[in-house]
């Protein structure tokens, strides 16, 4: 079973336009593309339903998606969008029951609404959620008093917990996303979940020695496609390897921050590829990955975290 932990349901709705502008920009400048031409492909993204999601899917061989609310209502660069938090968390929450098993749904919302907990109570006991998301850029430490109530309340519903970590575009706060700050997390509610997400991007080897000494801390790989075409093996395969060595394939899971790298080099497809059909890949490489391993990270861990919830 292969699972995706990482998605998200972009759309004007969701999103401020600010998100939208400074999205443009970055992905023109990575892609080497003018900023109309980007802007023209935004509907490309756009996904109010589910229904592009689980096409892709279903393309790519993907069986689950986990995909999560953000919130950057309160990031005051990027302002509120045009759905409040709590239609937007209740929206995912539909699509979620609509796919059937297909699709698992988690609660994005910033702590220091005053309703946070509320949200996250709602999203779970009443509509169905499974987790909660947290993005730390938009203005805050993910060790803030103001999160607390959330972990523990996250805690309590024993669900899991997916906290961005790495940096991140203007106009958001790449300072407040340093792995280190979920130790203190960690260590203070050690019966709680928490995915690192994107495993610290550059910050990786802090995520993983982070997770090293905190049984309940995982990494997600979500967004290191890049890193499989550029040069695979010292950018990717290399540190996937110390990785599992370090915390075992048991605490890595397979994402994709499915729809930002959707056009990306073949799509979904091309990254679940990366796991699956290594052999030339690493032929002359000394590395190697044992099946039991691949099988962990792209769907077992993804299982095992969620049976019972």
């Amino acid at each position: 079973m292969i699972v995706d932990t990482h998605v998200h349901l972009m759309s004007p709705k969701f999103m401020a336009q600010p998100y939208w502008d400074e999205w443009v920009r970055l992905f023109g400048a990575l892609s080497h593309r003018a900023s109309d031409a980007v802007k023209k492909r935004l509907p490309e993204f756009w996904d109010e339903t589910g229904d592009l999601l689980l096409r892709d899917m279903e393309e790519a061989g993907i069986d689950q998606s986990w995909i999560s609310v953000l919130d950057f209502g309160l990031a005051k660069p990027i302002g509120e969008p045009r759905c409040t938090v709590m239609e937007t968390n209740k929206i995912y929450a539909q699509i979620a029951r609509d796919s059937g098993s297909r699709i698992i749904a988690f609660v994005g919302v910033d702590p220091r609404r005053k309703e946070a907990v509320e949200i996250l109570e709602t999203g779970v006991k009443e509509w169905g959620m499974r987790g909660l998301k947290l993005i730390p850029a938009a203005g805050f430490y993910p060790n803030d008093d103001s999160c607390y109530e959330l972990y523990a309340k996250a805690e309590e519903l024993a669900i899991p917990v997916l906290i961005h970590t790495g940096p991140e575009m203007t106009p958001l706060y790449s300072k407040y996303c340093y792995p280190g700050y979920l130790d203190e997390v960690a260590n203070d509610f050690p019966n709680l979940t928490v995915v690192l997400a994107h495993a610290g991007f550059c910050w990786w080897e802090e995520a993983v020695n982070i997770a090293a000494t905190k049984p309940n801390v995982y990494v997600d790989l979500a967004g290191w496609q890049p890193k499989t075409q550029r040069h695979p093996i010292e950018e990717f395969y290399v540190p996937l390897r110390r990785m599992i060595d370090a915390i075992g394939a048991s605490r890595i899971l397979f994402g994709s921050d499915w729809p930002a790298l959707r056009l990306f080099r073949g799509g979904q497809g091309t990254w679940v590829k990366a796991f699956t059909d290594t052999h030339d890949a690493l032929e002359t490489s000394g590395i190697s990955f044992t099946g039991e391993e691949i099988e962990s990270i792209l769907g077992g861990n993804a299982v095992r975290i969620m049976k019972g919830r």
